[in-house]
């Protein structure tokens, strides 16, 4: 994943703050992470575990690349909705994974 992606999935602005963020957390510095990165930390922890258990690792890494037919996405794939810059798009992801977890 792109430095680019990363930083539209966690909702950092900046490639030096988040690198800054990275950093800190490889050395185990105690740091304050904003409420937008959190979400989106959540969000795609919930996407990576829908995505362990409807498929498996492997798999699940060609899925968040690969054209989607499903109504969301459009005939995209789900990185290109995730990565929008729309955290309602990403947030769409982890919810329309987490139903295919319940179907």
């Amino acid at each position: 994943m792109s430095t680019s992606e990363q930083r539209l999935l966690l909702g950092v602005d900046d490639e030096e703050v988040l690198q800054n963020l990275i950093d800190l957390a490889q050395v185990g510095d105690d740091i304050s992470l904003p409420k937008k990165v959190l979400e989106g930390i959540g969000c795609v922890l919930s996407i990576y575990a829908s995505l362990v258990i409807l498929l498996n690792h492997e798999r699940s890494k060609g899925w968040v690349r690969a054209p989607n037919r499903a109504p969301l996405f459009q005939g995209k794939c789900a990185m290109s909705l995730m990565t929008s810059g729309n955290r309602k798009d990403l947030e769409n992801v982890a919810r329309y994974l987490l139903s295919e977890r319940y179907r």
